[in-house]
């Protein structure tokens, strides 16, 4: 069976990362729900995607340059707020997993943290692009599952991961190819493919063996 993994919630049907894209994502009943997660000034962990305010809400300048105050403060271009990530685990309630991009160096103690403040007993995959994040999870987590994002096809296909001691890798579509998912099936790692929108390649990625699909539309996997 494939994961269906709702993107920032189910950002085709609200803004992603919004504490109503997370909810329509879990009336959509998906397995995951995917959200990213940084760190404010005074190291608040806070769920939004981009390293900057500027374009997505009425403020300006860079998250980790705005106190959790200010970003609490913030709404997006629909009006919603920015939420923390507790006020995230709290919306989701073990309704589903959890896949947690860490989008900050230096916070995964804070989002550990948080898992465990709000009692998550569903399964929960920290991803990031910052592998060494990654190890810092297992660091204070030895059987967390974790997932290294890329968004390039590396020169060796598995190498990468046993660097960052993975159980899973969360690969972009446009450098997902049937050998790559081969290899790393072969060395035990569940491959994911972000981020998946239309019918026709949501099908063309079920057909090459992928665990998971992360979707603005999870409906449609």
């Amino acid at each position: 069976m494939v994961l269906r993994v709702g993107h920032r919630g189910a950002a085709g049907h609200a803004t992603g990362n919004t504490l109503a894209s997370i909810a329509k994502a879990l009336a959509l009943g998906v397995d995951f729900v995917e959200i990213d997660v940084r760190a404010t000034r005074d190291g608040h962990p806070v769920v939004f995607h981009d390293r900057r305010v500027d374009g997505t809400t009425d403020g300006s300048g860079a998250v980790i340059e705005l106190t959790l105050e200010e970003m609490l403060r913030l709404r997006t271009d629909d009006g919603q707020p920015i939420p923390t990530l507790d006020e995230a685990l709290a919306v989701i309630n073990n309704r589903a997993g959890l896949m947690l991009d860490i989008k900050s160096p230096g916070i995964v103690k804070r989002v550990c943290a948080s898992v465990t403040g709000n009692k998550v007993v569903r399964p929960v995959m920290y991803a990031s692009f910052l592998h060494a994040e990654l190890l810092a999870v297992k660091r204070l987590a030895s059987g967390a599952h974790t997932m290294a994002l890329l968004d390039s096809v590396p020169v060796h296909p598995t190498a990468f991961a046993q660097d960052a001691g993975v159980t899973h890798v969360g690969v972009g579509i446009d450098c997902l190819t049937g050998e790559f998912v081969s290899a790393l099936h072969q060395e035990g790692l569940r491959v994911f493919v972000y981020t998946v929108n239309e019918p026709s390649d949501i099908a063309w990625v079920r057909s090459l063996g992928v665990d998971g699909i992360i979707s603005d539309f999870p409906e449609r996997i």
